[in-house]
């Protein structure tokens, strides 16, 4: 009888827990039935670190809370587990992303993205998404397949949530702050509501993500049909390029290939060009991008126009890869580069806070901060929301005359639209005294500006052309330094125009290198000058030369790394940008 009653009890259990799921298809899934099993933490991302979900309240309701560590938290939903048959209905996703106050109770910052993966090849397409203002908490986030992508039942498509920034950490070497996502809809090309299932269960593919460490984002990406080829080292293969491809090269845009090589490397031939036989990127030359587990290269358009010439005319039929070891090229596929500005030393305009209809402007005049912030290298950065998803700004009493700037031209990542200063300058004038009092926003929809503010960027793109500082692997304490003596091939490195790329974990979340036996002193380089991204800190080869000279004979045999609190260093390269 006691074992009856056991399995009795046992049974009413599973069916409470499915009750307590549900049947039924809902079109928002808000976490109020406590399910989650459609999402899980991505642990196999090149700088994912432990993190924990499970559910949380926030803002009044429950909602999906995940526990921050300190290297960078992947989060993702798995579409076949919502949407099952009708995921390759989906082409938006859209979520609410809220964040807790930080451990000293105050609001910080955070950002990150949303990475779509589509397709049977596992594809990705990022968003940024950002959370920069209390009353703007949480956001709402809305990702939008391009045009060329697509989802596919049954193919373990799905979309991971990322947080690369807080703030806390970064200015204030604080716990990174708890982030809730709520509120999840999937909305077909029409718009509708799909319905969605909150007790699927994800399944992860055998290698879950994409390693997109050191890659730019694609946008517009257009698949090279039929381009999965294999050869042996140092032999060709490919395909004639079909007029989707030859379209899509452009300025800008990058080819970008999916490959496994014996030897890590992979570049394209394009045999029949008009200059010759031409080899484009890779063979150790460091003039392409590769991400950072060698499965993944871009070859920029400019660095075939470059070899092959500037009319793509005289390109010829094929394009081909190669690498130094046997390979195999999974994809190629030609997109354009989604270089989304990184801005610091941010300078705020007061006040600006405003809305309006649609084509409709409103603004301030521009106080003598702002002014003084807008040098060559700047940027506006401008937080909004919009009916159409656009925003730029105008100059209405430029000596030019009145100057809508950005407008198609602008970067709009994450709820944040990037106009340069170079952009008002070309329409408004180099002196920025013929500029006018005024500068308004507009967008095509109606809209709502949350501030603007000034920023200089941040000249860290991905980089190419790698060198690793062999066994630099090390940790200390807080203030104390550890390293090696520079290999030859690491000095050969240092050029102007390098980085250094130093991927390490640190309770303050800060990381610098130090010079110790430079002609010039004991020099510490880059504490709180260095830009700090997703575990990783990047020095450049400027700022060495700044403290220690021009002449790097004179730098001294070491390198050593620091930082304010306890750290450990997992790896140090030198690349190019």
């Amino acid at each position: 009888m006691k074992k009856i009653l056991v399995v009795l009890l046992a049974l009413m259990l599973v069916m409470s827990v499915n009750a307590v799921c549900g049947e039924e298809a809902a079109t928002v899934i808000d976490f109020e039935d406590d399910c989650f099993g459609f999402a899980a933490v991505e642990k196999l991302v090149g700088n994912a670190g432990d993190a924990e979900i499970s559910i949380g309240e926030f803002n009044g309701s429950k909602a999906l809370k995940v526990t921050v560590p300190a290297k960078v938290p992947y989060v993702t939903v798995g579409l076949d587990a919502l949407a099952g048959e009708k995921a390759g209905d989906v082409r938006t996703i859209k979520m609410d992303i809220g964040l807790d106050n930080a451990e000293d109770g105050k609001f910080y910052a955070v950002s990150g993205n949303l990475i779509m993966y589509y397709g049977t090849e596992d594809t990705a397409e990022k968003t940024g998404w950002s959370v920069y203002m209390a009353k703007k908490n949480p956001y709402t986030v809305t990702a939008t397949l391009s045009d060329a992508a697509a989802f596919v039942a049954g193919a373990n498509n799905r979309v991971t949530v990322s947080k690369e920034t807080d703030n806390y950490v970064t200015k204030k070497n604080g716990t990174p702050v708890t982030f809730y996502i709520d509120n999840i809809s999937l909305l077909d090309a029409e718009g509708n509501a799909l319905p969605l299932n909150s007790k699927g269960v994800y399944e992860a593919p055998a290698a879950t993500g994409k390693d997109l460490t050191n890659l730019y984002a694609l946008s517009n990406a257009v698949e090279f049909p039929g381009f999965s080829v294999s050869a042996g080292a140092w032999a060709q293969n490919g395909l004639d390029m079909p007029q989707e491809i030859i379209d899509a090269l452009v300025p800008g845009s990058v080819v970008e290939i999916e490959f496994e090589s014996a030897s890590g490397d992979m570049w394209i031939v394009m045999p029949d060009s008009a200059a010759g036989w031409m080899r484009v990127g890779g063979c150790g030359n460091g003039t392409d991008y590769v991400n950072n587990s060698k499965s993944i290269a871009q070859v920029p358009y400019e660095l075939i126009a470059q070899f092959c010439g500037e009319d793509k005319a005289t390109w010829g039929a094929r394009m081909q890869c190669e690498a130094s070891g046997d390979w195999q090229v999974y994809s190629v596929k030609v997109g354009t580069l989604n270089k989304i500005p990184a801005l610091k030393g941010f300078v705020e305009f007061p006040g600006f806070s405003t809305s309006a209809g649609a084509w409709a402007q409103d603004g301030l005049e521009m106080p003598q901060e702002t002014i003084d912030a807008l040098v060559p290298g700047s940027a506006v950065d401008v937080e909004f929301e919009s009916a159409s998803g656009d925003m730029w700004i105008v100059m209405p009493d430029s000596a030019a005359g009145w100057m809508r700037v950005g407008q198609g031209t602008d970067i709009i990542a994450g709820g944040h639209a990037y106009i340069t200063y170079e952009q008002i300058a070309e329409l408004c004038g180099e002196d920025k005294a013929t500029w006018g009092a005024r500068m308004q926003c507009e967008a095509s929809g109606d809209w709502q500006v949350y501030s603007v503010k000034v920023g200089t960027l941040n000249k860290i793109p991905a980089l190419k052309g790698f060198v690793e500082f062999p066994g630099f692997s090390t940790s200390a304490g807080a203030w104390a330094q550890d390293g090696l003596e520079m290999p030859q091939e690491i000095i050969d490195a240092l050029v102007p125009g390098s980085v250094i790329d130093v991927e390490f974990e640190s309770a303050g979340g800060d990381m610098w290198i130090v010079m110790p036996d430079s002609a010039a002193g004991w020099m510490r380089v880059g504490q709180g000058t260095d830009i700090i991204d997703g575990g990783h800190a990047y020095i450049t080869y400027e700022q060495i030369a700044e403290l220690c000279g021009e002449d790097k004979a004179t730098w001294g045999a070491r390198m050593q790394c620091e930082a304010g609190s306890d750290w450990q260093v997992y790896s140090v390269k030198i690349g190019q940008r």
